[in-house]
């Protein structure tokens, strides 16, 4: 197999973006009494859906000096929830299909965050990938299978206004599940009653948000209003980052830059109206960053919705992500 070809069966290994960030796991945290962790299946149904919009994903592997490029190997789905009063939550689903990916390449991972008031619940799940290189990556993909072999990491928890708890769950299947098993993993999940999982607390600081979604969802929030009362003007993110909690480590999240484009057109859509703005999450616990973009509408049924985004976890892999409502996944 040419280098080329091997280079694009590594194309389904980012597209995790932040959710890769936040379930990272870290040896910080501090003891605290706090709620017991979310049920995943409660957090994940728990309120209709309200909004759904899908992604095709394009990834881009530079194995020596050149960008290898290859579209439609992936996807990802966000869901929009709500109940009334307040009540919403928010859900990604996102990765590799091996259905399409070169070499049946199969990374995905989940997050779903709920707020009821001052109480909120979350689980994420994520397919265990700790790739550095592409040559790391080859191997990993020739050393999985086998009885057992497949390892899933969840974290599932709970906050209040004070405090948060949340637990982490290994489960190992005995065959490789992908994005479209991600009802039956939840229920796994859910089965093996953390027993023998490690519990973190924490104190929250006052405006402490409970998760990355709900963060990320008040920062374009701000961008929308803003832009809707000034739309002839510009936009000055705030320079006090939002802050969010993770298994006991908590993170910055902020917008860096954004810019009003009345007029542009992406992957062959043309739009009006829409933010192009630049993120940065910060892991306080060892310094390490992440950055990704994303553009979205700003007005309409758009509004607060991305349209594109662009995520380089890696110095040699890139993913973007482009609406798509027609795509399989």
């Amino acid at each position: 197999m040419s280098s080329a070809h091997k280079a694009l069966a590594l194309l389904g290994l980012a597209g995790l973006a932040a959710l890769a960030s936040s379930l990272s796991i870290s040896a910080e945290g501090r003891p605290a009494a706090a709620p017991a962790a979310a049920s995943g299946n409660a957090v994940a149904t728990a309120m209709p859906i309200v909004a759904e919009h899908k992604y095709r994903m394009l990834a881009k592997v530079r194995p020596l000096l050149f960008w290898i490029a290859k579209d439609d190997v992936g996807g990802a789905r966000i869901s929009w929830r709500g109940d009334g009063d307040g009540v919403y939550g928010l859900d990604l689903l996102i990765g590799s299909d091996p259905q399409r990916a070169p070499r049946q390449v199969n990374r995905w991972g989940y997050l779903a965050e709920q707020v009821r008031g001052a109480d909120s619940q979350v689980i994420g799940v994520m397919k265990q990938s700790n790739e550095q290189s592409v040559a790391e990556a080859e191997k990993q993909i020739g050393r999985e299978g086998g009885q057992g072999h497949y390892v899933y990491r969840a974290i599932q928890g709970a906050a209040t206004a004070e405090q948060a708890r949340a637990g982490v769950t290994t489960v190992r299947v005995e065959r490789d599940l992908t994005f479209r098993d991600i009802g039956p993993l939840l229920d796994m999940v859910a089965a093996s009653g953390n027993e023998g999982s490690e519990t973190r607390s924490v104190a929250l600081p006052a405006g402490t948000r409970p998760g990355f979604l709900v963060g990320l969802r008040e920062l374009v929030q701000q961008s929308t209003d803003a832009y809707a009362r000034n739309p002839g003007g510009g936009f000055v993110p705030s320079k006090t980052p939002t802050s969010y909690v993770y298994f006991g480590v908590f993170y910055d999240l902020a917008m860096k830059s954004s810019k009003l484009l009345s007029s542009t057109t992406i992957d062959g859509q043309h739009y009006t109206n829409v933010a192009r703005s630049d993120f940065e999450i910060t892991n306080r616990s060892n310094g390490e960053t992440t950055r990704f973009q994303l553009t979205y509408g700003t007005t309409g049924t758009l509004a607060g919705v991305p349209v594109h985004a662009v995520y380089q976890p890696r110095w040699w892999f890139e993913v973007q992500l482009f609406l798509d409502e027609h795509t399989s996944f």
